[in-house]
């Protein structure tokens, strides 16, 4: 099979991964759009959109979702096809899929524990922004309303409050016994953050100092950033 300008199209590799790369292929012929033009309108990098069409690992559900808006792909049909193949993919035999649970210790900032709420977020089957809001919904009031807007901030990694971090686990139908392992992974996470932040002001109150040429004002300020 050739492409558009005479190239060889790598066919997907079988199974339901690839037959679900195939059905992003077909749509966005059918719709004459380039890989390029998709993804410009997906606003991503076209290495994600040859990625999805590759057929080797299945997408995240949001960029499925994104691609078939621009494609137009019926949304409930491709998250069905994106659960059957992730469903599909789980039962192959390969390396297990990481335990959150055991590299939580080594958490030590915000993008690391993104990272792994990411993990748990597709161990629940990926479910729909608005179908964790309708979760956490019944202990907003105990816990923190889960609004959609929310849930991308949590999986792109930005900080969040303890009692959000709860509502996400709870949504995601993670083990409450797992909690407080969570919950320290997120304290250290604040507090490096917090100690980034003084060390940025130091540093900041630094090059004051040394652009109004107060020596003294200077020093004090390396002062405070030299370890006690």
């Amino acid at each position: 099979m050739a492409g558009r300008r005479g190239r060889p199209v790598k066919p997907v590799p079988p199974g339901p991964v690839g037959a679900f790369a195939e059905r992003l292929r077909l749509a966005r012929r059918y719709r004459g759009l380039s890989r390029d033009e998709v993804a410009k309108a997906m606003a991503c990098s076209l290495a994600t959109v040859r990625r999805a069409e590759a057929g080797d690992t299945l997408p995240q559900l949001p960029i499925a979702r994104s691609y078939a808006a621009v494609c137009g792909i019926d949304p409930d049909e491709v998250e069905a096809l994106w659960k059957r193949a992730r469903r599909a993919d789980r039962r192959r035999p390969g390396p297990a899929a990481p335990d959150p649970s055991a590299e939580l210790r080594s958490v030590c900032d915000f993008a690391g524990l993104g990272a792994l709420l990411v993990v748990v977020y597709e161990e629940a089957g990926a479910p729909s922004y608005r179908e964790l809001e309708r979760r956490a919904k019944p202990r907003a009031r105990e816990l923190a309303p889960l609004p959609r807007s929310t849930v991308g901030r949590v999986l792109a990694g930005a900080p969040l409050s303890e009692r959000r971090l709860v509502a996400f686990l709870t949504a995601c139908g993670v083990p409450e016994e797992t909690f407080p392992l969570w919950l320290r992974a997120r304290r250290r996470a604040h507090r490096s953050r917090t100690l980034a932040r003084r060390r940025l002001s130091r540093v900041r109150a630094a090059e004051a100092a040394w652009s109004s040429r107060s020596r003294l004002e200077y020093e004090r300020a390396l002062d405070s950033l030299r370890p006690s």
